[in-house]
């Protein structure tokens, strides 16, 4: 992570994981398990976190609600939905299902 950039709140939650992780003596997939988490996420916040300078470029972009400040509800992802060209939509609970529609329609075209 660049030195001075400040992480996310979803970076905090990894990297607390990633902590605990490295302390628990377990396996990441067995880490992940007890927790109720996904292994792969785990491992790409392993390397997004450990790669240094390099991962300055975020492959993920924060929608602004409302009145221009990102919202999260939840850390917990309930679905994943893969986009073309290798991006993904990730939706916490409660999300609301027209809101989806409307975004993927400007995402992808016409759903």
């Amino acid at each position: 992570m660049a030195a001075g950039k400040q992480l996310s709140v979803r970076g905090r939650f990894w990297r607390r994981h990633l902590e605990r992780w490295k302390q628990s003596g377990l396996s990441q997939a067995q880490y992940c398990r007890r927790h109720h988490l996904s292994a792969p996420a785990l491992g790409w916040w392993k390397g997004r976190l450990s790669a240094g300078p390099r991962a300055t470029k975020d492959p993920f972009v924060e929608l602004a609600l409302g009145g221009g400040e990102a919202v999260v509800v939840s850390d917990e992802i309930v679905y994943e939905i893969v986009l073309s060209r290798q991006r993904r939509l990730r939706l916490g609970p409660g999300f609301a299902p027209e809101r989806v529609r409307q975004l993927l329609e400007v995402l992808e075209g016409a759903c």
